[in-house]
């Protein structure tokens, strides 16, 4: 686990600093400077690119993590195995385009309103931007394998955003209109993926010159086989994911998606976690499953649900101590109206992470069909749900059907982890996680409201944060937070003296 510990630190520390400009843009920026339909466009025009690199990059990312301990050489040649994945990902792309071309009417037709018709305007700006997301996409995943994963996070979480702000800035002093505005953050995605791809190259961990031949260590029919079937299972549970956005876009109108997108972008904050630890634990479990350790799968399955249920607990109840200030910040009463619905999405977030590597253990083990089926199994029943819930809810109906369909996904693939391969993750820990967090919301919620909002804020988050961490720390519930707060408490303690 040193590894995962050092470089989890690492990207957690890049993650929070993407967190609080990602915090300025939604709260303080996009409220104040964008129409609500605006907001939506840009949430759904995300939402669609991710969809639709995922469609076209024919499985690559899950290949690369999954194969490339097998393709791995001294040489830094790896067999082949980068242009072989490149090429495959290019021709994704060129189909899916096609494809998306082609069922344009299809795709557009449910944004006709005067208001939605947003959307048909700027529809071909999701092609250069699933473009440049898949190739992030591929880029990222070869510097997950061989463990530099710190730089691409820092792009897609710092430097992605914190040129939205100024994008954002540049429109509220009128230098820029949206339409720019749109265009600077396709470019901007483009300029990341060429800053990674030169990290990537004078890392001196891939070898320009063709490989020796010779017969390659896993088949390239299996390598397909496995890329369509995990691309089956991984579009379906991006789907999955996005099917509230898309079908409440469609259903309510881009107004409504904008309000429930600025609460999804604070409620992701919960994720944080989750996203820092998967930049190295995948590797680690896929590396895990060729050597056939089951005893670090199983330590690191259990140490990544307690580590993220710990961190997703105490964000979420910092955002319900401070509902008001987030309230009064959004200055818009839609917002206030609809509070239910952060709160549901917040749920679906945390039963997730706290689920820790549960869907991808079972991604990258020999059973790996099993998950294909249980999320299109589990998208349908999403979908349906979605469909009835919407009209009747609104956005929270959207939330409501996530958070039922990702606790579904969730108990499934426990229970077949835990009947197959004898490793679960829970124990009393969890519980008394629950317990720590009713105490921290109480003495946070009732604690005396500050004059001023920002100070508020911070001294109520505080206030709060201490309470859970130090209960966290006497009851011992992480040793890895343990001895991370130890070694800052001596590190503090030696500067000082």
């Amino acid at each position: 686990m040193g590894i995962v510990k050092k470089q989890v630190y690492k990207n957690a520390i890049v993650s929070y600093t993407g967190q609080v400009i990602g915090f300025v843009n939604t709260i303080l920026l996009y409220p104040r400077f964008l129409k609500t339909e605006q907001i939506g466009l840009f949430t759904l025009l995300i939402t669609l690119s991710v969809l639709y690199s995922l469609l076209a990059s024919m499985g690559v990312p899950s290949i690369i993590v999954r194969y490339f301990p097998f393709f791995r050489t001294e040489d830094k040649r790896h067999n082949n195995f980068l242009r072989f994945t490149g090429w495959l990902a290019l021709i994704g792309f060129v189909t899916a385009t096609v494809l998306f071309l082609g069922f344009k009417p299809v795709i557009t037709g449910s944004y006709s309103g005067p208001k939605d018709r947003l959307f048909i305007q700027y529809y071909y700006y999701l092609i250069p931007l699933s473009l440049f997301t898949i190739f992030f996409n591929f880029l990222e995943a070869f510097g997950k394998v061989i463990y530099r994963s710190i730089y691409s996070a820092v792009l897609k979480e710092v430097v992605l955003r914190l040129t939205t702000s100024i994008s954002i800035g540049a429109m509220a002093f009128g230098f820029i209109d949206f339409y720019q505005f749109i265009l600077i953050y396709v470019t901007v995605n483009g300029l990341i993926c060429i800053s990674l791809l030169i990290s990537l190259a004078l890392t001196g961990e891939f070898s320009r010159k063709k490989p020796h031949t010779g017969n390659a260590p896993v088949s390239r029919n299996e390598v397909m086989k496995y890329g369509l079937i995990t691309l089956l299972s991984s579009s379906v549970y991006v789907m999955l994911q996005n099917a509230d956005k898309y079908m409440l876009g469609a259903m309510a109108g881009l107004s409504i998606l904008g309000v429930y997108g600025i609460y999804s972008n604070v409620a992701a904050v919960i994720n944080v976690p989750a996203q820092a630890l998967s930049r190295t634990t995948y590797q680690i479990v896929a590396d895990s499953w060729k050597a056939k350790n089951m005893a670090n799968i199983a330590e690191v399955y259990y140490k990544t649900s307690i580590i993220q249920m710990l961190i997703g607990c105490l964000l979420f109840v910092g955002i319900l101590v401070n509902k008001q200030n987030l309230l009064n910040l959004l200055h818009k009463k839609e917002y206030a109206t609809q509070f239910n619905v952060l709160i549901l999405i917040c749920l679906g977030y945390l039963v997730d992470i706290t689920g820790g590597l549960n869907t991808y253990i079972l991604t990258t083990s020999h059973k790996y069909k099993l998950i294909t089926w249980l999320v299109i199994i589990s998208s349908i029943v999403c979908v349906g749900l979605t469909y009835v819930l919407i009209p009747k809810f609104g956005g929270a109906g959207a939330a409501g059907a996530y958070l039922i369909t990702i606790t579904g996904i969730n108990f499934c693939t426990w229970f077949y982890l835990k009947y197959r391969f004898k490793m679960q993750p829970f124990t009393y820990r969890h519980l008394i996680v629950i317990l720590i967090s009713l105490v921290a919301f109480f003495a946070g919620n009732y604690f005396w409201r500050m004059p001023n909002l920002y100070l508020d804020i911070a001294v109520r988050s505080l206030f709060t944060a201490i309470i859970y961490t130090a209960l966290s720390y006497i009851l011992n519930i992480s040793e890895d937070l343990n001895d991370k707060i130890n070694s800052v408490s001596k590190k503090a303690l030696s500067f000082i003296k």
